[in-house]
């Protein structure tokens, strides 16, 4: 059975910028898929945690099955927030990350609805480009805590995520002594020491490919002045951790760099890992329903970024299912989704919520 993607609804959504910190827009773009809720004759709301809105579709007492979708978008050109249909694919600012996703998960859950599936659960939120902790984070630990699955369209491909690494920064800091630029010998700078400092630290944490974990500054601070040597500088390290088993050891080593250089480092955050195993049943269920609709079997992979999946498994240890459609360009100028494949995902998702119906 084929889904049809809402077009117009998509096109009304894409072009709202909402924005994560944006939530009047945030809260906007909530309310078109509430009305399409409505018009469906089923239970929606929403409310807001911290000021980010988010909402919620079916019957939350008896919904075992999450869909779990975001509303947010990082920034764009103004020309950005209009879908463009180019030959088979849809062009615009989110429409692979992830409010094409977001349509056609919506449709299938209608359709499971009108069957009388009870099950599954329609969540969005609207802060998961900036951490997720007011949505996902804040549901999974009050609202969702019955939650048992969850599936969530938010990655690049047709592909099953089994990891995603783990966001892990930290913030280094070095002290020296100022002085004026023309004297170095009567200063100590902490812009070098920590330049140094850091460089040794991503050399000794960075693995050799994308499947490894990695390590890459991302931000530098020292001085107010062009002709004075700093006496305190900071910078922080994006650091993305593929195993759990990992921490103490990373750790140890910063502990080492930092110490010898005289610097100090800290955590910006905790990190966390989402992992999903292939022997779990409502995984091996959806790789079935993959196989038999695509007449392939799903690729296996390891993702760089992190999603809210994360939340989940942390917070709920489920299993979730992690996949998109093909597309590419996600955060950037030319954005875009197949269309086929984009349909393809909502089939996917509607004979995978059609194999709990009798359950």
């Amino acid at each position: 059975m084929k889904n049809n993607i809402n077009l117009p609804l998509l096109k009304k959504i894409i072009k709202i910028p909402s924005l994560s910190h944006n939530h009047d827009q945030c809260f906007a773009a909530l309310g078109l898929i509430k009305k399409e809720a409505s018009q469906q004759k089923i239970p929606c709301f929403i409310k807001k945690n911290n000021n980010s809105p988010f909402l919620i579709a079916g019957d939350i007492k008896t919904a075992k099955i999450l869909f779990l979708c975001h509303i947010d978008v990082v920034p764009g050109q103004p020309k950005q927030f209009n879908l463009i249909k180019k030959d088979n694919r849809l062009i615009g600012r989110g429409v692979l990350d992830m409010k094409g996703p977001l349509v056609a998960t919506l449709e299938s859950f209608f359709k499971l609805w009108k069957l009388g599936n009870r099950q599954f659960l329609f969540v969005v939120t609207s802060d998961e480009e900036i951490g997720g902790f007011n949505g996902t984070d804040f549901l999974t630990k009050s609202l969702l805590k019955n939650i048992k699955s969850a599936i969530v369209p938010d990655s690049v491909g047709n592909n099953l995520v089994i990891i995603q690494k783990a966001p892990f920064h930290i913030k280094v800091e070095s002290l020296g002594k100022s002085a004026h630029g023309s004297k170095p010998w009567e200063s100590v700078n902490s812009a070098e020491n920590l330049s140094k400092c850091c460089i040794q630290i991503i050399d000794k944490l960075n693995g050799n490919s994308s499947d490894s974990t990695t390590a890459t500054l991302t931000q530098i601070h020292s001085g107010n002045t062009t002709n004075t040597i700093p006496a305190e500088a900071m910078a922080t390290i994006d650091i993305r951790i593929k195993k759990q088993s990992e921490i103490n050891s990373l750790i140890s080593k910063i502990d080492l760099i930092t110490r010898r250089r005289g610097c100090t480092w800290q955590k910006i955050d905790e990190p966390l890992f989402f992992e999903a195993s292939i022997h779990d049943p409502f995984i091996k269920k959806w790789i079935n329903i993959f196989k038999k609709t695509t007449q392939k079997t799903p690729s296996l992979v390891t993702e760089s970024g992190a999603s809210d999946a994360r939340f989940l498994w942390h917070n709920l240890r489920i299993p979730v299912i992690v996949t998109s459609a093909k597309g590419g360009g996600a955060h950037s100028d030319q954005e875009w989704i197949d269309i086929n494949s984009l349909t393809q995902l909502s089939e996917l998702f509607f004979k995978f919520g059609l194999s709990f119906c009798n359950h």
